[in-house]
């Protein structure tokens, strides 16, 4: 089986602090938090992949300000995350992106899982769910195929 290396999901819309807050829950009830569980705060990676010590309610204000890209920590366990990336395209399309990288299968089974019941119950602001498998793509390659319905050719 071959293993997905992240998950894209394409939103319309943006989503406010209560909307993010939601979808958090949502992420949650499947064991994934924005808060660590030993230190009681959220965690945001600076632009040097550093940690940055936040209260979770700052980091669900950051997102639903839309003023920057984030990457926010989802923890499964005090020693174990999943790095949210959410950034913004065209005006209101919002995408967060769920990185798999050091996961064991299980837990890459966990977070797949939440991810899709996720997308699920939040279907009709969904545009799309994005599986990258192996290797890696270009942001801008997924959005074209999203946005506009293109792919950049492959250099041969």
């Amino acid at each position: 089986m071959a293993v997905k290396t992240y998950l894209a999901w394409y939103r319309d819309g943006r989503m406010d602090e209560s909307a993010f807050r939601s979808v958090t829950g949502l992420l949650a009830e499947s064991g994934m938090s924005v808060e660590h569980p030993a230190l009681g705060c959220g965690m945001l990676l600076n632009v040097e992949g550093e940690q940055v010590k936040l209260p979770r309610g700052r980091i669900l204000e950051l997102v639903g300000l839309s003023v920057a890209p984030l990457f926010i920590e989802l923890w499964l366990s005090a020693d174990t995350d999943v790095v949210c990336h959410v950034r913004y395209v065209v005006p209101d399309i919002q995408i967060l992106t769920f990185e798999f990288s050091g996961l064991s299968q299980e837990e890459h089974e966990q977070v797949e899982d939440a991810i899709e019941r996720l997308v699920q119950r939040e279907l009709e602001a969904t545009l799309a769910l994005l599986a990258e498998v192996g290797g890696e793509t270009a942001q801008e390659d997924d959005d074209a195929l999203v946005l506009y319905s293109r792919c950049r050719a492959a250099a041969p």
